[in-house]
């Protein structure tokens, strides 16, 4: 006796015992051949009912919207509750990270935009530095022909009082 499972129940075939049990024999043959040829049509069966079943179950999925979970004959598999907790988890984490990602993006840009104040500042007081060193420059040549100009002016009036003093002396005299 065979038997097979299908979806659509249980398949039982009845093989003639005797066959097993002769010598080879013209019968046997025969018996043999029709044994094969029933394997053939069983197994050409049973791959229907499989496509049959298949496309049963692709219809379902289309149904019900792609979750088996609200078929009537859906069975959880804890592997598969596993992998969906997994993947919250997974998802959740990923979330997490592109929310602190954008809060880095936005501080990075803040820190950018104060690096690039800073730069500028740093210019501009380079150049003021700049300018004033040239202005102090200056100033110190002011400074030094304002220093020679009141020396011979000094020179000139004590110039000027010793002649001064010197036709005082000689008047007096």
């Amino acid at each position: 006796m065979l038997y097979a499972f299908t979806p659509c129940g249980f398949t039982c075939v009845l093989l003639p015992t005797e066959a097993c049990r002769q010598t080879s024999s013209p019968e046997n043959v025969l018996n043999k051949v029709q044994a094969n040829e029933e394997e053939e049509r069983l197994n050409r069966e049973l791959e229907l009912t499989t496509k049959e079943r298949n496309e049963l179950t692709d219809r379902l999925l289309y149904v019900t919207g792609g979750s088996m979970s609200k078929s009537p004959y859906f069975r959880p598999n804890p592997f598969y509750e596993n992998l969906k907790i997994k993947e919250k988890e997974v998802m959740s984490l990923l979330h997490n990270l592109d929310t602190k990602n954008i809060e880095h993006r936005e501080k990075f840009q803040e820190l950018k935009k104060e690096i690039n104040f800073y730069r500028n500042l740093h210019s501009r007081l380079l150049m003021d530095q700049a300018c004033i060193k040239k202005k102090l420059v200056t100033l110190k040549q002011e400074s030094k022909e304002l220093q020679r100009y009141l020396f011979e002016l000094n020179q000139k009036d004590e110039d000027e009082q010793e002649k001064t003093s010197n036709l005082q002396t000689q008047q007096k005299v």
